[in-house]
């Protein structure tokens, strides 16, 4: 198993299950209580575990319990290392905070984890979303419809939800009536009436404003998976969420927008050396799902009181300060203890000696809840202080949604100024001369946000609307003679592309392009390119050979914060 886990990143995502076959006994208790488990091989079974974590040095496990056993009434056990967080708190503090605005959440705790009398150090331990999970929280003995969106862009507008999502029983994936219907509802609303007709709406405002609150962007609204779709027995859709290490600031650069750009434009959003994560603004955070236009933008009352009663029953520093202060109590001796290094800087439980170390030591940790930021290059983490975040985030909030920071209650009637893009350099929504004139500074200035991407009628798949006609000449009568005699399009009434080799749309007069907001010829020149990446929106590597995932495209790199393509003959 442990030769299993040796994977160089990004070699997770095709990697084989490994199930350890040979297994003799499980035990499971607590210190200094009496409550004790002990089970014979065919009452449980252990194997690897995670999808994107067994990119890192530490990788997981998942314990499948069978035959009446339990722990502490769940029926599977995942372990997980949750390496990329220097204080392996943004899990547990997730799941308390979704408990606390009523939220049905997975469970949060922490275990020693041994093997064969091999210390692999401490571990997050959380149960799965399952049969056992549905009848615990909604009384649902058998649950048909519960999908598991794993893959990103599981979203409504491009029926990812129904066609992406998969059933968490195996043998009913095929059955998908349900759920497509669910999809094509959402995604042809045009009220809030009619969403709420299929959708718990309440409980999937509450679940957004955590990823508001928290910055999580590996959930719905930005890169949408790592969700359940669940339907309950009234007939509506409830949405639930897992793996919350990526929250409370977690990894969140620009790198986030990059991945997924054809959702939403966010290249308006400055660099890590300049961005300020504590002032993203949902605007910004959202990759421009229509749903969240009814739901949210259209009229944020509903949502706006939502953000403020988890404002004070958790989001404040007064209630999360003193939990990171327990948290760190009940686990600091067991960090410093994993995270010991030997001469070649693994610690316990580091099996995957190809993957990624962001070498977290107890210094990190110490740092990381108070007010300290880390970042691991080496493993593209970007980790802030967890109070640093909390308190700067806070204040954001407070400000943006209208809440007294001292009382915690929401300002009627809303009349602080309200700013929905981030201002990422100066703080200005502090500053008395930025709230001295709304009117002025109602916004920030500087950069140019572009607007949604269904105001545009801009496809999900990055196709511009529709297909290029000939009847309206966009370029100057000055340029176009010159232009006809090297560019083809020139004739149609569009210029050739400058900037892209990135094709849209191919027709019988050639390969389009599109950019500055127009159609564009791709030039002859692109069939000369060599770089065969640049045809599909990205460049070529020019400082890496390091292949991080294949496809049939490629082979492909990760340099200066972007994927990029591998010429062989460079290499």
């Amino acid at each position: 198993m442990k030769q299993s886990t040796i994977l160089k990143p990004w070699g997770a995502s095709t990697a084989p299950k490994y199930i350890a076959n040979n297994v003799t006994s499980f035990e499971f208790f607590v210190k200094d209580t009496d409550y004790r488990v002990q089970l014979k091989p065919e009452q449980f079974q252990l194997q690897l575990g995670g999808s994107g974590s067994r990119n890192y040095v530490k990788p997981g496990y998942n314990i499948k319990l069978k035959k009446n056993a339990n722990v502490y009434e769940v029926k599977s056990l995942r372990l997980r290392a949750n390496i990329r967080d220097p204080i392996l708190m943004r899990e547990k503090l997730s799941s308390d905070m979704l408990y606390k605005m009523g939220i049905p959440a997975t469970s949060i705790n922490y275990v020693n984890f041994m093997v064969n009398d091999e210390d692999l150090g401490i571990y997050i331990v959380t149960n799965k979303i399952k049969k056992d999970f549905i009848q615990r929280y909604y009384g649902d003995d058998n649950p048909v419809n519960l999908f598991e969106c794993k893959e990103a862009g599981s979203r409504f507008d491009n029926d990812g939800v129904g066609e992406l999502c998969e059933n968490v029983k195996e043998e009913l994936n095929d059955q998908r009536d349900d759920i497509r219907a669910f999809n094509e509802a959402i995604k042809s609303a045009t009220s809030v009436e009619e969403i709420e007709k299929v959708l718990d709406v309440d409980e999937f405002l509450k679940v957004v404003a955590f990823e508001l609150l928290t910055v999580s962007w590996d959930h719905f609204v930005t890169y949408s998976h790592n969700v359940f779709w669940y339907k309950a027995k009234d007939g509506r859709w409830k949405m639930l969420l897992k793996d919350y290490d990526e929250t409370f600031g977690q990894n969140f650069n620009t790198f986030v927008f990059e991945y997924l750009p054809f959702f939403a434009n966010r290249t308006y959003v400055p660099k890590e050396d300049e961005l300020n994560t504590p002032n993203i603004s949902f605007r910004d955070l959202e990759s421009d799902h229509l749903i969240l236009k009814y739901l949210i933008h259209d009229d944020d009352t509903r949502f706006r009181k939502i953000i403020g009663d988890t404002v004070k029953k958790f989001f404040n520093p007064k209630v999360i300060f003193k939990r990171v202060d327990e948290i760190a109590e009940l686990i600091r001796d067991d960090i410093e203890k994993s995270r010991d290094p030997d001469e070649n800087g693994f610690a316990k439980g580091y099996t995957n000696t190809d993957g990624f170390n962001p070498k977290w030591t107890i210094t990190q940790f110490d740092d990381c809840i108070g007010y300290v930021n880390w970042n691991s290059n080496n493993a593209n983490t970007v980790s802030l202080g967890i109070k640093y975040f909390v308190q700067e985030r806070f204040r954001y909030i407070c400000h943006t949604y209208g809440i007294d920071p001292e009382t915690l209650e929401l300002i009627e009637p809303h009349d602080l100024v309200r700013y929905i893009y981030t201002d990422l350099d100066k703080e200005d929504y502090m500053q008395e001369e930025y709230n001295a004139n709304p009117e002025k500074n109602n916004k920030p200035t500087n950069y140019v946000i572009p607007p949604f991407s269904y105001e545009n009628e801009i496809t999900n798949n990055a196709v511009p609307p529709t297909t290029p006609t000939t009847e309206t000449p966009v370029v100057k009568e000055e340029e176009e003679e010159k232009e006809k005699e090297e560019c083809w399009s020139v004739a149609l009434g569009y210029p050739c592309c400058t900037s892209t080799c990135y094709v849209y749309e191919t027709d019988t007069n050639g390969q389009w392009g599109y950019e500055n907001k127009h159609w564009c010829g791709i030039p002859s020149t692109c069939s000369n390119n060599k770089c065969w990446s640049e045809s599909l929106g990205y460049p070529c590597c020019t400082s890496t050979c390091n292949v991080y995932e294949s496809n049939e495209n490629g082979e492909w790199g990760y340099e200066n914060h972007h994927w990029c393509g591998i010429l062989k003959e460079n290499c």
